[in-house]
């Protein structure tokens, strides 16, 4: 979708829910090669991710006036958004990589990642935060958001089903970027064992019962902790935990 469509779908949609949109940009090998043929790897890949982050900050500036681009992936002639909010939604980009999120601390508002050893959230941290420095971006407004997934059903069994059946991708533990087909990585995903899936997210739980995050989670820091039900039954009535130094939502 041309970045100048998302600009103007995001300012209007942050016009109408004031404080309750932002945009979200996550780069995808499988869609990124069929859309612009890059077979590169992903400092190359992730190029014109960015520079639609830039057109879409330009517009986002263009209150009462025009803005033009003529970058190497995308040009626009002069023309401005017609609806804005009072303030420009905020852009938080997802990764799990080191160059995407240095970059994102660079040109973004926020980091979304996902449950991960404790060297790898280090290190993702330490790049967003480097990126951050380079761009003299002031740090305490940047937000870190973490993700986790669990799977809820009345049953450990259930559960364990809901997860190969919703979430199979979540117990493949080798590099998943270089799959170049949707249809080899079904195949995959239908041998991955169940025992794939012990570790890689919080613990199965039914009701009456509680997931179990990482005691190690809070030291880094994160500003929201999001819980995603993979399985398709998610619970009614959730609702966010109390403000701490976390918000965590259901």
């Amino acid at each position: 979708m041309p970045p100048a469509i998302v600009a103007q779908a995001s300012a209007t949609l942050a016009a109408m829910y004031p404080g309750r949109h932002c945009s979200v940009s996550a780069a995808a090998r499988r869609s990124t090669r069929r859309r612009r043929r890059l077979l590169a790897e992903t400092p190359e890949r992730i190029k014109p991710d960015f520079e639609a982050i830039e057109l879409i900050k330009k517009l986002f500036g263009s209150r009462g006036k025009d803005v033009k681009h003529d970058g190497k992936f995308f040009k626009l002639e002069p023309t401005r958004l017609w609806t804005m909010p009072d303030e420009a939604p905020p852009i938080f980009i997802a990764t799990a990589g080191p160059v995407t999120a240095k970059r994102t601390g660079q040109y973004a508002e926020g980091l979304i990642t996902v449950g991960a050893p404790e060297s790898k959230l280090e290190m993702i941290r330490e790049k967003c935060e480097e990126g951050c420095r380079e761009s003299a971006r002031i740090q305490p407004t940047f937000r870190y958001i973490l993700r986790l997934h669990l799977s809820w059903a009345p049953t450990d069994e259930q559960a364990m089903a809901n997860a190969m059946t919703e979430w199979p991708n979540g117990g493949m533990k080798f590099p998943k970027q270089d799959i170049r087909s949707p249809l080899d990585f079904e195949q995959m995903a239908k041998i991955v064992p169940a025992r794939g899936l012990r570790g890689r997210m919080l613990d199965l739980v039914g009701p009456g019962q509680a997931p179990r995050p990482d005691p190690a989670l809070p030291r880094f820091g994160f500003d929201q902790v999001y819980l995603h039900n993979v399985g398709r039954n998610r619970p009614s009535g959730s609702r966010p935990s109390p403000r701490g130094p976390a918000e965590a939502h259901g």
